[in-house]
């Protein structure tokens, strides 16, 4: 794997990690997420990633879940999904967004519009609706 890395660095300003066919990473030193993270991205969320949200995810915007400025970082893990009308919502004082352990994005409301709602969307996931609950849904979903 070191020799691929290594042989692959001067070929794409990306880097793409696979473990049995799931992207494990795939950084990009600017800004703007790559065509191979916005695919990623396409595969992952399928859509807005807001609760509730019924976007898909070719007519949602990359969002950083970490604040670009200051990691200076744009990795896949990182990233999510967000439609037009809900990206503007993520700011200082308004909604919140972070990852949690199962790799999903969660969205924490301001305090005055917390009312116990769903923080995960399932809309473009169905299947998850269908588990037999094996795993536990984690509360704090600390990342």
């Amino acid at each position: 794997m070191c020799d691929v890395i290594r042989m692959a660095r001067h070929a794409h300003h990306y880097l793409a990690v696979f473990d049995k066919g799931q992207a494990l990473a795939l950084y990009h030193t600017k800004r703007l997420a790559s065509p191979g993270q916005r695919i990623v991205l396409y595969a992952k969320d399928r859509g807005c990633t807001r609760p509730g949200c019924d976007v898909p995810g070719y007519w949602s915007e990359v969002h950083h879940v970490e604040e670009w400025a200051t990691t200076h970082c744009t990795d896949v893990n990182t990233l999510a999904l967000a439609c037009g009308s809900d990206h503007p919502l993520v700011k200082p004082g308004g909604w919140v967004t972070r990852k949690r352990k199962d790799g999903n994005t969660e969205w924490i409301p301001p305090p005055h519009l917390d009312y116990g709602q769903p923080r995960t969307n399932t809309f473009h996931h169905p299947e998850k609706l269908l588990a037999d609950g094996d795993e536990e849904d984690d509360e704090d979903g600390a990342a």
